[in-house]
Order: structure tokens, then C-alpha cells, then sequence
């Protein structure tokens, strides 16, 4: 009878473990799209160090935060890195492609121009309807959301002298209120402000 026993509650916790393989397998990993890196000699580096950005999004999960400050965690939806580190490396690749200066998220040790990136906002806005929270059910309001993301950077020497330091603030409808889109939509107005940013860094000048 005990070793029946014994089989049984193995036999629970061997499912478990299957169970929970599944759910793990269930999860989408997401990316902020960016055009591909590419080698370049020219000058200066811009080094970009780790994003500062809220404290609700410092976490793995895909959050979903609103205007009036309701959050949405999606345990099913997860960043395939660190927001804080994926947000400066996007904007890294955007501004090589747009300007042909490399950028690093790693301190160079030559001469290099240092940019911070600090997301002010990045959520889910939706205009004023007693239905206006993310937690409404899909569908039972106008769908009028955007996603919306602001980003104040600042741009230095080397040794800390202010270049330059600006605030840009883009918006983009969102089809449905899902990770997915919420993702392709961050990923389009991380662009648009790349492109801003890359009119205040240097012109290239070729390395030797």
C-alpha cells in the first residue's frame, strides 16, 4: 500500500513537471526592431549605456501600463532582453544605419561621445470613456488607443560636457490591446525618435 502510495504522489509531481514545461514553452519572447548593426571606421563612438526607464517596466514580462497608471502584466509575453538594455541598443543600430557612426554599450576606452536615454513614458493611451482602463474587455470600447513613448536623452563628452539634451515625445495607434502590437508600436516610434536624436550627433569622420 505505501509503495502505491509512493507511486502515486511521483506520479502527481512528474506531471506537474510536465505541465509546467508546457506553459513555458507557451511564452513569446519580443524584440524592438531596429536595422541590422554594421561595421563601420568612422568616428566618434557614442557609447550608450542602460536606459533609465520606469520601475514598473523593469521586469521581464511585456507590462502594459495606462495614462491613469493601471498595469497590465502579460506572463505570457516577455522581452528577449532587459528593456533597459534593449531600448539603448535599438536606438544604437538606428543611429549607426542613419548617421554611419558606431555605437557601444560598453565603455570604449578611446575618445567617445556618451548618450542617455531616459524613457519617460512608455504606455498605453486611450481618451477619456468610462471604459478607458487597459482592463477593459476587448471590444466593448472604440478601439482609439495609441502607444505612446517619450524619451528625454542627453548627449556628452567624454568628460561630461552637456552637448546637447532634448525631450521627444511619438505616438501610434494600436490595432488591439495586445503585446504583439504593443510591440510593433514602440518599435515605430522608437524609430521616429532615433531618427531626432541623430540630428544632434557629429558627422562621421573616417578612423585611420
Amino acid at each position: 500500500m505505501k509503495a502505491r502510495a509512493l507511486l502515486l504522489g511521483l506520479t502527481a509531481l512528474l506531471s506537474g513537471c510536465i505541465i509546467f514545461d508546457k506553459k513555458s514553452e507557451a511564452v513569446t519572447f519580443h524584440q524592438l526592431a531596429s536595422p541590422a548593426a554594421i561595421t563601420t571606421r568612422a568616428t566618434p563612438v557614442v557609447f550608450v549605456p542602460r536606459a533609465i526607464i520606469p520601475s514598473a517596466l523593469r521586469r521581464p514580462n511585456v507590462v502594459l501600463i495606462d495614462d491613469t497608471g493601471w498595469v497590465r502584466i502579460e506572463d505570457a509575453h516577455r522581452w528577449i532582453a532587459p528593456l533597459d538594455r534593449a531600448v539603448p541598443e535599438a536606438v544604437g543600430r538606428h543611429l549607426t544605419s542613419l548617421t554611419g557612426l558606431p555605437t557601444s554599450t560598453q565603455s570604449p576606452a578611446d575618445d567617445h561621445l556618451v548618450l542617455l536615454l531616459t524613457v519617460d513614458k512608455m504606455e498605453v493611451f486611450t481618451p477619456a470613456s468610462p471604459g478607458r482602463s487597459i482592463f477593459s474587455l476587448p471590444g466593448t470600447t472604440p478601439n482609439t488607443d495609441t502607444a505612446t513613448l517619450q524619451i528625454t536623452f542627453r548627449l556628452e563628452k567624454r568628460d561630461g560636457t552637456l552637448l546637447v539634451t532634448k525631450t521627444f515625445s511619438q505616438s501610434r495607434p494600436l490595432k488591439e490591446r495586445s503585446a504583439t502590437e504593443f510591440t510593433l508600436a514602440q518599435s515605430a516610434n522608437l524609430a521616429v525618435i532615433s531618427a531626432e536624436i541623430a540630428k544632434f550627433v557629429p558627422a562621421p569622420s573616417l578612423s585611420k
